[in-house]
């Protein structure tokens, strides 16, 4: 009986190191693909597309050549192609490194590439296995690649910088803005990069978009009354008129809702739009004795021009078939039977001719107002 155990011992050895070797071999092959300093880890994407290539400027950590023992260095690499993933590809026969997507930051398109449309673009994104899907996007003014090669104070802006100038709760990431672009019946924006005379970048304004082709660059009054309409935490700083005085405040916190209702007798359909939100008053040389007197005209002066001012951007973009703010998709929520009546007409047909109306309700915070 013992022989027999022995040889039974043997062959479950046997099969134990069948199994095990192969786990071996592969944890080791993993480990050494995994070295860092054999990595470039991608930060930010830029796109523009010249002479028919598409010139990618890509900014990266590199391990294998650090600035000190505590920070990889920054290094910005251009590479070009016909496509895309040829140009990302050539990245590693430039670098010697193999470029690791997942840590990216942020993908900044040209002015003129996203005029042409972007779906191409963000389908090999999206589709890209290494790539996230809450990668933020951008359209820059003129190359876009300039902006992940600026520098201040003698560092390089950090693509995670870039980022970051926009609040995350009204940024836009590949996965919303392909939804939004593939969806008939509405339409995105993205935040648009430009810099200062300084050389400084900024990101206020706001790029609309038609499907994925861009129509038009807001400007900052415009872009404000788009984040007010869009729900954007953070819309930014608005200065209005007040009795031939300046007012400057800051927008926060808009709530907006959107009721639907059918006209009888054209048959068309209006939207009652209806906006709540926080203006914090910055400082006013303006004296005046009654607190509430004075809060009340503001209040009041603040209100119509923000009603005025989004009335204005909704009018913009429905002559452009530009469906921003998902009025069809509302529609058709309340309303599916009628909305499939028109939905091939919508965004031609329908859309230009719809009846909508903004009521802004502020609530005032006067910050650093004199009081005599």
């Amino acid at each position: 009986m013992k022989p027999e155990k022995s040889k039974l011992n043997f062959q479950n050895l046997n099969l134990l190191l069948i199994f095990i070797l192969p786990v071996m071999f592969l944890f080791f092959g993993i480990k050494k693909q995994s070295e860092l300093h054999e990595k470039l880890m991608i930060q930010g994407i830029a796109i523009d597309f010249e002479d028919k290539n598409y010139k990618l400027t890509v900014q990266a950590y590199d391990f294998k050549n650090p600035e000190d023992k505590n920070e990889p260095r920054t290094r910005v690499i251009e590479s070009s192609g016909i496509s895309i993933s040829e140009a990302l590809e050539n990245l590693k026969k430039i670098t010697g490194l193999t470029p690791l997507y997942s840590q990216n930051k942020i993908i900044i398109f040209s002015e003129d590439l996203a005029k042409n449309g972007l779906i191409k673009i963000i389908d090999f994104f999206s589709r890209y296995y290494e790539n996230r899907p809450s990668v933020k996007l951008r359209v820059a003014k003129n190359n876009a690649g300039d902006f992940l090669k600026t520098f201040s104070d003698d560092k390089i802006v950090k693509a995670s910088e870039i980022r970051d100038l926009v609040d995350e709760k009204s940024d836009t990431n590949i996965l919303d803005f392909e939804k939004e672009v593939k969806t008939p019946i509405s339409d995105a924006y993205l935040m648009f990069l430009e810099k200062n005379s300084q050389n400084l970048i900024k990101c206020e304004i706001v790029a609309v978009f038609n499907y994925d082709k861009l129509i038009k660059i807001m400007d900052k009054n415009d872009s404000i009354a788009i984040q007010i309409l869009k729900n954007s935490p953070k819309p930014g700083i608005y200065v209005f008129d007040c009795d031939k005085n300046l007012i400057s405040c800051k927008i926060e916190n808009p709530k907006s809702k959107i009721k639907v209702r059918l006209n009888s007798e054209n048959n068309l359909p209006g939207f009652d739009i209806s906006v709540k939100l926080n203006a914090n008053l910055f400082e006013n040389e303006q004296n005046f004795k009654n607190i509430e007197l004075m809060e009340n005209n503001i209040k009041k002066n603040l209100n119509n021009n923000l009603k005025l001012l989004c009335e204005k951007v909704i009018s913009e973009t429905i002559k452009e078939s530009c469906d921003l703010f998902k009025f069809g998709k509302i529609l058709r929520n309340n309303n599916p039977k009628y909305f499939k009546s028109i939905e091939n007409d919508w965004k031609t047909q329908v859309l230009p001719n719809i009846k909508y109306n903004v009521n802004i309700e502020s609530k005032i915070s006067m910050f650093g107002m004199n009081d005599n």
